[in-house]
């Protein structure tokens, strides 16, 4: 009986870990499940084409999502302007955020771009050909989905998953920030990954 209670602990235990650890932000650079997560890519801008290694030494906020998104996106972006705000202007400064529309074929670069300013006034928003932003979310592990909508003015819309990239000054994710996490929650997250040097 005391053998079988323990076990019952240790795969409670187990059970709880596992459970926290897919609630809370991953240190993917902690984790080898994830280390091959993210990685340099070029899409275009509406200034032109811009890559991840153009940032090298600054830390970058990366958010997968479309400007038609009626809930989902806003919510993840203004929740990244309040963490932002959270940051002093030398912090501020070091952080480039970066939207990428997973929707090219209504979003082009120059409607990416205003719907990132809208929220950040340097924002980037990217597009491109289909297939390099798909190339692009596939590296990132980027769900995302075109549904048809019978009746609606819109024609279709896009699931998708909805997390906010922390890549550190050295091109590499530093967290996976959920989309339930806080905007305090990301402001540490953001902290800790411009307090870590570029290699």
């Amino acid at each position: 009986m005391k053998r079988l209670l323990l076990a019952l602990v240790a795969v409670a235990s187990i059970a709880a870990g596992i459970w926290f650890g897919l609630q809370s932000p991953v240190q993917p650079h902690k984790n080898p499940a994830t280390e091959n997560i993210g990685g340099d890519f070029t899409l275009q801008s509406d200034k032109g084409p811009v890559s991840l290694h153009d940032f090298k030494g600054k830390v970058v906020a990366l958010y997968f999502g479309y400007t038609r998104c009626p809930d989902v996106c806003p919510t993840s972006l203004s929740k990244l302007a309040q963490a932002l705000k959270r940051l002093d202007p030398e912090e501020r400064g070091q952080v480039q955020p970066i939207f990428i529309s997973i929707d090219p074929e209504r979003d082009t670069p120059k409607v990416a771009s205003e719907y990132a300013r809208f929220f950040f006034p340097d924002g980037i928003g990217l597009s491109g050909p289909l297939d390099e932003v798909s190339r692009v979310a596939k590296r990132y592990l980027v769900y995302f989905q075109k549904v048809k909508m019978e009746g609606s003015a819109m024609g279709y819309s896009m699931d998708h998953s909805s997390i906010i990239y922390v890549i550190g000054r050295d091109g590499k994710i530093s967290s996976l920030v959920h989309h339930a996490d806080t905007a305090e929650a990301l402001a540490k997250y953001l902290k800790e990954a411009l307090a870590q040097p570029s290699s």
